[in-house]
């Protein structure tokens, strides 16, 4: 790529960042923490999703970081946030409040056996991330697992039970934990991979009694006599050919 148009390409990649980390992370199916950072690792595969954008790797976007021609962003312990024009509150002092009747997560297949036992956890967040649609939690799922298993979340009956919803945006809600009981999705065996059969060779030729297979070294000298007679006949009609 000629260097003019790296930098037409960095400066759409800014902008677009900008969008994402001031205005509507909520589209991308992200969440900025109290401080405004969401994970660089997250940012990047939101970014990739869309078609218009599936070249952009992780070093596009430390160029931006680095060379813009303001300081609008910044990057701390593996993070980033856009450092001013945010139109969404970046100091977020969650409250608790009541979802709707059913939420969406979508996870992996390797740890959806986990979930139906121990239930939705944070997995080293602070929350684990609920979407309001299925689109939306199947699009986060698979930055994960390119067939992710959906997740149907009975939010509020989980809430009345007496657990804390927070909706930092208008498309994601956080909650600390969902017991088992909560959470719906398909059966375990339609999710879990089937064990890959070989295939086995072919059986050997059945041998009837009182039958047997000739071979070449069972016919012996009688074998070989034949197929010298059969040579000399073939170097006799060449011959006669070429006459």
């Amino acid at each position: 790529m000629k260097q003019k148009d790296y930098q037409q390409t960095l400066k759409g990649l800014s902008k677009l960042m900008s969008y994402i980390l001031r205005h509507r992370p909520d589209e991308f199916g992200l969440c900025l923490d109290e401080e405004g950072f969401v994970s660089l690792k997250e940012l990047h595969q939101a970014i990739t999703e869309d078609k218009n954008w599936s070249f952009v790797r992780k070093s596009h976007l430390m160029d931006v970081i680095n060379f813009a021609d303001r300081e609008r962003f910044e990057l701390k312990d593996g993070k980033i946030r856009a450092t001013y024009g945010h139109s969404i509150p970046v100091k977020l002092n969650y409250k608790p409040v009541t979802p709707p009747k059913l939420l969406y997560h979508a996870t992996s297949r390797k740890a959806y056996p986990y979930i139906l036992k121990k239930g939705l956890l944070p997995m080293g967040r602070q929350y684990a991330h609920l979407a309001v649609n299925k689109d939306l939690a199947l699009r986060i799922g698979k930055r994960r697992d390119n067939k992710p298993v959906l997740l149907e979340i009975q939010a509020q009956k989980a809430a009345q039970d007496g657990i804390e919803f927070f909706c930092p945006n208008e498309l994601i809600y956080l909650v600390k934990t969902i017991p088992p009981q909560y959470i719906s999705g398909p059966p375990l065996h339609k999710v879990q991979k089937q064990p890959v059969q070989k295939k086995l060779p072919p059986p050997p030729p059945q041998i009837t009694p009182g039958s047997f297979n000739l071979t070449p070294d069972m016919l012996g000298p009688f074998f070989d006599e034949k197929m010298d007679r059969s040579k000399r006949y073939s170097r006799k009609k060449a011959k006669k050919k070429k006459r």
